[in-house]
């Protein structure tokens, strides 16, 4: 998959069934650490409710996905809340906070709601269309910082550097160049450059 759709950014949306409110959290993600990093920013915002449900899809091969129930019967709310997310973006996390309003819904309600609930905040978000990235990471003798500055110039990319005894750059690449980017960096590799693929590695 060449492009995706993902949150353009972080949104919420409530919906309310007999008396249990059901609050909807969603943002773009690009690792399972930034999604523990958002389910956990969402727990201390509601650190009074009964459950926090959530399924979460990365891109990044292999494809990856992780749901849920949070204490909730088995299946009826991280399940459904995936397969909500699965059919519209990825590299997403969703978040539904339950607030218990004394009526039990049973597990079809419970489905029902958790479906809602996650089907409410795609409808209200706005969506960007991106394509995956990888991070490469360089590491070169200070004669090449100039060559190699004007390449990735003329390639459209941006490094973050640090300079010490030689030169390390973080290069952000959208994923469907990197085997043509990588080829071109072997030019370099006589000189001193050596580099590695962040995302591989991790």
């Amino acid at each position: 998959m060449s492009v995706y759709q993902t949150l353009a950014q972080p949104a919420t949306a409530e919906i309310e069934i007999l008396h249990s409110r059901f609050i909807a959290s969603g943002t773009a993600i690009d690792s399972p650490k930034a999604a523990e990093s958002f389910l956990a920013e969402i727990r201390q915002q509601h650190p009074d409710a009964n459950h926090h449900c959530y399924a979460f899809q990365l891109l990044d091969p292999p494809l990856s996905e992780r749901f849920s129930d949070d204490g909730e019967p088995n299946g009826t709310a991280g399940r459904p809340i995936l397969t909500v997310l699965s059919h519209q973006l990825s590299n997403t996390i969703i978040v539904v906070t339950r607030y218990f309003g004394g009526t039990k819904l049973g597990k079809g309600g419970l489905v029902k709601a958790y479906t809602q609930a996650a089907q409410a905040l795609l409808t209200s978000a706005e969506k960007v269309t991106r394509e995956p990235m990888s991070w490469l990471q360089l590491h070169y003798p200070y004669p090449l910082d100039g060559s190699l500055s004007h390449w990735l110039q003329q390639h459209q990319l941006t490094a973050e550097k640090d300079y010490s005894e030689a030169v390390s750059a973080r290069v952000y690449v959208p994923t469907r160049l990197l085997p043509a980017l990588q080829g071109q960096l072997q030019e370099w590799q006589g000189q001193g450059l050596r580099w590695e693929n962040l995302d591989a590695a991790s």
